[in-house]
Parts: C-alpha cells; structure tokens; sequence
C-alpha cells in the first residue's frame, strides 16, 4: 500500500515505522483507502504524557514526511498504563531514587546507570532552555540569523550565515538555534537540521522542523512545531526548533557555566 504525499508517495509500512519511532509510542496502525488517502491514525502510547501531546507529534511527522496535515479527529490514541513496580523498587521511590526510575521509563536509561552530574547552576528541573530571542540580518544576498537562548541565568548565542533566499533563511535560524542549544552541553553527539516546512494544520499557519540527533553511530528524529503568530516567521522557526530537543535534552551532560562560549546579546 502507498500513501499518497504532497509531491510523491510513500509505503505505508515506512510512515508506521516513523510514527512508531515516536516518544512513548508503542505501534501505530494507519488507515488508508484505494487511492492512498489516509482516513485514520490509530495509536497505542505509554502514559507518560497525554493523548494531546502524542496526536501533536503524529500530525507533525505526517506534515515533515508526507506533506499533508490531517484532521486532528483522525487520530485514536489508545493509551496504556507502566508496568507496576516490583516491589523494592516501590520502597526505592520512597527513599529517592523512583525518580531516576521514572527518567529510565521516559529517557532510555536504566536503573544500574548513575544519574548524570548536573553542575550548579544547571540543575536537572531547569534545565529546559528558554528562548530569549532571533534577529535575521539580510544585506548583498547574504542573511545572519542570531538566537539567543538562556537557561535559567546562563544565556548561550549563535549566529550562521547563508545565502538570502526564502527557502534558506527559516534553516539557518533554525542552525543557529542548535548551534546555541549545543554550547550548553557536554559532547552528547550532534543535533542537525533536516527540514524546515511551512505548513496549514486547522487553517493556522505553522512551521515544522525535523531535527537528527546523531551520536554513537545512530539516528534519532526529533520534530517540533510551532504556530506562526503574527507573521513572524524567524520567531516560530527558532521556538518550534527548541520544541524538537527540548524533550530530549535530560540524557546530555551540561557544561559548567564558565566554560560556555556565550555570544553577544541581541540587541533590542
């Protein structure tokens, strides 16, 4: 069975597997008729977030991938509880240590792996970065992007350089949001733009960013998305690139603050 796309088709098998691949996503079954046309989701996710969030991330992959946004009421997410706690592990939570459990359901690790050091000032509950803000410089058929990004009192930015041209210029806010992402952190690979689309999901503009986490010779796909409010599409290109690592950002090592390369602040 072929799906059918913005520009191509795709094998139905291919786009299960995508969505398969997805945070807390166990198996993901797509319904399609005759002609390719996709008529319905059906989704079974862990707990450990909600329907909402696991519907955002299926429509986000189907408009990266395939090019079309779909009815929201198309996708069935069919959600089943953890597995309980033998019961050391009930009397570990209780003393601490189900936290770091929790993080093994959520992030991969497993409980004989220690909890990465997490240097003051960037403590584990903070360690969400904040977008501070994007200026896009244009001049000679030439563009910079700079983002800034902070966490907590630590500002990181970036800036990169291309060619002036309204397919280029969302991507190189979006690299310069990485490369900003990236001075926080200590080695944990490499993140990589893949794609930067603009798309319609319920009329509404929005932007989609695929995002490759590439570290130990494999590859993660992290999308984010983010509504174009105001027109301004710099800001939604930069705030739905954060939206892609965000999440994923608890299994890398942060740097100490001193050793940052912090770049100028943007200017207002």
């Amino acid at each position: 069975m072929l799906l059918k796309g913005r520009d191509r088709v795709f094998p139905l098998e291919s786009v299960e597997q995508a969505l398969g691949a997805l945070r807390d996503v166990r198996s993901a079954k797509i319904v399609a008729d005759d002609v390719g046309r996709i008529l319905a989701v059906h989704v079974v996710s862990s707990s450990e977030r909600s329907a909402k969030q696991i519907a955002r991330d299926v429509e986000s992959v189907l408009v990266a991938k395939l090019g079309i946004a779909i009815d929201h009421r198309k996708i069935s997410i069919a959600q089943v509880g953890a597995e309980s706690p033998a019961p050391a592990a009930a009397g570990e939570a209780r003393s601490g240590t189900g936290a770091a459990a929790g993080g093994a359901a959520r992030g991969g690790r497993t409980d004989a792996e220690p909890e990465q050091p997490v240097p003051r000032g960037l403590a584990a509950k903070d360690r969400r970065i904040e977008f501070v803000g994007v200026s896009v410089a244009q001049s000679q058929n030439r563009a910079e992007a700079r983002v800034e990004l902070a966490i907590g009192d630590v500002v990181s930015a970036a800036a990169v350089d291309g060619a002036d041209a309204s397919a280029s210029v969302l991507r190189i806010v979006a690299d310069a949001t990485l490369r900003a992402v990236q001075q926080f952190f200590e080695g944990g690979g490499l993140f990589v733009v893949a794609a930067v689309e603009q798309a319609t999901v319920g009329g509404k503009p929005v932007i989609v960013v695929d995002v490759s986490h590439l570290a130990e010779r494999q590859e993660k796909t992290l999308l984010g998305a983010c509504p174009v409010n105001g027109g301004d599409l710099p800001r939604a290109t930069a705030l739905a690139t954060l939206d892609a690592v965000n999440r994923f950002l608890r299994r890398l090592t942060p740097k100490e603050p001193e050793e940052l390369i912090v770049g100028p602040a943007l200017e207002s």
